[in-house]
């Protein structure tokens, strides 16, 4: 078995587990992550955390402050609005791009993932509904066909993904995420661009303000 893949996967698991506990408060702003006591924990070599160390920095939920070792990041909910913002920005141009060149295959990519959304939350399976939700996301990148615009995303967006997923948990959130995906995709089988691109920004945006909301509520506990 190849070592390197093996290390990527048992880090990708740590990854998905520290993310959730980092969003949920449970390792809080500024507390230090001890690589030793992780391996322990995780029942690993050292080499797994410090990828997994590697992935969390990139994505600003941690800080590597060398000799000072690495401390989970303090989250300021205005600059975590910002990215959200940033990113509502950006994924509403790709809706409308798409609206005007998304093919029938790519359509119909995102019609199907919206349906894996609905089977998800008719059973409450919130891992389900995250996975279907990001290909019904990345379908809407792909049809807008604009390779920059694809690039800018795919540098911004992992920011914002372990807060984007975590408010799926939200009673009622994952409802609302479905009506919200099927506007969208009415917009585009219409061609409506316009429109397209007014209801992504809206999706996007407010998920950025429920988050911000969650984050005020775990500094108020903290």
């Amino acid at each position: 078995m190849n070592t390197f893949s093996t290390t990527i996967r048992k880090s990708d698991a740590i990854v998905a587990v520290l993310e959730t506990q980092i969003v949920n408060g449970m390792r809080g702003p500024g507390v230090r992550l001890d690589e030793r006591a992780l391996a322990e924990e995780f029942g690993v070599s050292r080499t797994p955390i410090r990828e997994a160390f590697r992935q969390l920095a990139s994505i600003g939920l941690v800080q590597d402050l060398g000799r000072r070792g690495i401390l989970v990041s303090k989250h300021c909910a205005s600059d975590l609005l910002d990215a959200f913002l940033v990113v509502a920005e950006l994924e509403g141009v790709a809706a409308r791009l798409a609206a005007q060149r998304i093919t029938s295959e790519v359509l119909q990519d995102a019609h199907e993932a919206n349906e894996s959304c609905r089977k998800a939350v008719s059973i409450l399976d919130v891992t389900g509904f995250n996975t279907a939700n990001m290909i019904f996301h990345n379908a809407v990148i792909k049809g807008a066909k604009n390779r920059l615009l694809h690039d800018q995303l795919a540098t911004a967006r992992p920011v914002i993904f372990p807060f984007r997923h975590h408010i799926s948990t939200l009673p009622g959130y994952m409802e609302k995420s479905l009506k919200e995906h099927s506007d969208v995709l009415s917009a585009l089988s219409k061609g409506d661009a316009n429109r397209a691109q007014s209801l992504m920004f809206m999706h996007v945006n407010l998920q950025g303000e429920q988050v911000v909301s969650l984050l005020r509520l775990l500094e108020k506990s903290g």
